[in-house]
C-alpha cells in the first residue's frame, strides 16, 4: 500500500482533508463571478427535478455548485481513498452520497459498487432527490457510458448535462484532464437542454442517446470554455466512441 493510501486511510487525516476541501470549494465559489447560461437554466432544472445532472469527470470539483442550491441532490462518488476525501467534504455540507462508480470489466463492477449504486440512484430519484454523476466511461475521458442513459430510462427522469468552467484553474494532463478551480475567477455555469429517454428504448436507441450525450456534453463544455475566455484550453473528446460500448 502506498504512503498516500495509508495517509488517506487514517480517519483523522481523511477528516482534516475533507474539511479543508470543503472550505476551499466554498471560498472558490463565494469569490467567483458566475455567468449562468442560459439565464433560465436553474428555473428549467427546478421544473424538471428530480433529474440526473451529469458532467465530465475532469470538472468535478465545483460541479455541485452548478445545481440550484435549493434542490435536494445526492452525488455519486467513487469508493477509492481519494474520492473518500471528496465524499467527506460533501458530507460536511449535510449532503448524502452514493459511493459507487462504473467499470468496463464485469469482475470489478461489484468491488466498485456499480450495481448497488445504480439501484440506490433509482431509489433516490423515486424519492424526489436529484442525482449528480459523471458521464465518462471509467478511465476514458469525455466518452459517455450507457449507465446514465439506463438510469434515465428506468427512472423516467430527465438527464441534464452541465459544466462549471473557471477561467483560472490548475489543469492537469491526467486521464480526465482534471481541473482545480482557483478563487476570484470568472465562471461560466452552463446547462444543456434536458434529455428524456423513453422507457421502452431498445439497445440501438440507448447507444444513439449515449453518443448524443457525449456530443452534447462536449458541446456545452466547449461553449463554456469559449464564454469564459479560455477557448484554447478546451480539449475535445476522442472521435472514436467505441471504448464506451461497455460503460
Amino acid at each position: 500500500m502506498g504512503l498516500d493510501r495509508k495517509l488517506l486511510g487514517s480517519a483523522a487525516v481523511n477528516s482534516a482533508l475533507s474539511h479543508l476541501l470543503a472550505w476551499y470549494v466554498l471560498g472558490v465559489f463565494r469569490t467567483a463571478r458566475v455567468n449562468i447560461v442560459p439565464p433560465e437554466a436553474f428555473d428549467v432544472a427546478r421544473a424538471e427535478a428530480p433529474a440526473i445532472f451529469t458532467f465530465w469527470h475532469g470538472l468535478a470539483m465545483m460541479t455541485p455548485r452548478a445545481v440550484p442550491i435549493d434542490l435536494p441532490i445526492v452525488p455519486m462518488i467513487a469508493r477509492n481513498a481519494a474520492a473518500g476525501v471528496v465524499a467527506g467534504a460533501v458530507g460536511t455540507q449535510g449532503i448524502r452520497t452514493i459511493r459507487a462508480s462504473g467499470s468496463q470489466r464485469a469482475h470489478t463492477l461489484h468491488k466498485k459498487g456499480g450495481a448497488a449504486g445504480f439501484r440506490q440512484a433509482l431509489r433516490e430519484l423515486e424519492a424526489g432527490n436529484s442525482v449528480l454523476m459523471t458521464a465518462d466511461v471509467p478511465k476514458v475521458s469525455q466518452v459517455s457510458g450507457k449507465g446514465v442513459i439506463h438510469l434515465a430510462r428506468l427512472s423516467g427522469r430527465p438527464i441534464i448535462p452541465i459544466a462549471y468552467v473557471s477561467r483560472y484553474g490548475l489543469r492537469f494532463n491526467n486521464w480526465d484532464r482534471m481541473v482545480v478551480d482557483l478563487p476570484f475567477s470568472p465562471v461560466t455555469l452552463r446547462h444543456g437542454a434536458p434529455i428524456h429517454v423513453p422507457t421502452d428504448a431498445d439497445g440501438e436507441a440507448v447507444e444513439r442517446l449515449r453518443r448524443f450525450l457525449t456530443e452534447e456534453l462536449d458541446r456545452i463544455t466547449q461553449d463554456a470554455y469559449e464564454r469564459t475566455g479560455i477557448a484554447d484550453k478546451f480539449t475535445p473528446g476522442p472521435t472514436n466512441q467505441d471504448p464506451a460500448a461497455d460503460g
